[in-house]
């Protein structure tokens, strides 16, 4: 009895599964709710390959918009962020009528988000997440998801600030103080919004001490005081300040010999 149960059991499951393929009869609309499906049961990998199919059948229909977009984000759900960019950008480009097109502009951008590695390496995706965002709020200002792109945009220009920040310390420790100072001031000039400025205040002070321009030194030591009053580096910039000092001090003692 168990036997034939069983057997009875994988025919009803052969049974829904074949109920559940596509047919060849299928419109457009009901080849999309299968595909549809298909991604609501997180299967992202088949459910893009059928929504390839739909986009080369069904072109025109009036879900193709809803496709397109569906099987970017399948490839967005299994992290193949490349790929989904460029679906998103057929859906931008080629259906810009479509109400899709404003979050597809969002998850353009989220796309090259993920794909923008750490501060040490090649930033072209950051710079491309970064000036997708904008674009997004410039075209879209009272979306809902403005706020997260503005968070995402100061995330993207503090990762940044902070390779600006890592190469002006390669160089100072090089001994190579003019090229430091170049990229602390990137750091304070073109990052002003990042979480790097007081860093690169004190390193761009340090710099000027270690090169024994003290005077610079001392005027980048105020600008510190006066700008960052709050700084977890106060303690560092005192300490630099009496160090400054003793080199003019000895600087003079040395002159007047």
């Amino acid at each position: 009895m168990k036997r034939v149960l069983v057997v009875v059991a994988l025919i009803l499951l052969v049974m829904a599964c074949a109920g559940n393929r596509p047919k060849s009869g299928w419109k457009a609309e009901e080849y999309y709710k299968y595909a549809r499906d298909l991604y609501n049961d997180e299967d992202y990998l088949l459910a893009s390959q059928e929504l390839q199919i739909i986009m080369l059948r069904f072109p025109g229909s009036s879900i193709a918009d809803s496709a397109q977009f569906l099987l970017a984000e399948s490839h967005f759900k299994m992290e193949e962020y490349i790929v989904a960019s460029a679906e998103y950008v057929k859906l931008i480009n080629n259906m810009s009528k479509s109400p899709l097109v404003p979050r597809a502009q969002f998850q353009l951008a989220e796309s090259y988000y993920h794909l923008s590695p750490r501060p040490g390496l090649d930033q072209k995706y950051t710079m491309m997440a970064i000036r997708a965002y904008q674009s997004f709020i410039e075209d879209y200002p009272t979306s809902d998801l403005k706020e997260k792109a503005e968070r995402r945009i100061l995330e993207l220009r503090d990762k940044l600030a902070e390779k600006a920040y890592d190469n002006a310390e390669i160089y100072r420790k090089m001994k190579r103080y003019r090229a430091a100072v170049i990229y602390y001031d990137e750091v304070l000039e073109k990052y002003y919004d990042s979480e790097w400025r007081d860093d690169a205040q004190y390193g761009k002070a340090l710099t000027y001490y270690e090169g024994e321009q003290f005077d610079d030194a001392l005027k980048e030591i105020e600008k510190f005081k006066e700008q960052f009053p709050e700084s977890p580096l106060m303690e560092d910039i005192r300490s630099l300040e009496k160090d400054v000092q003793s080199g003019i001090a000895s600087h003079d003692d040395s002159a007047g010999e």
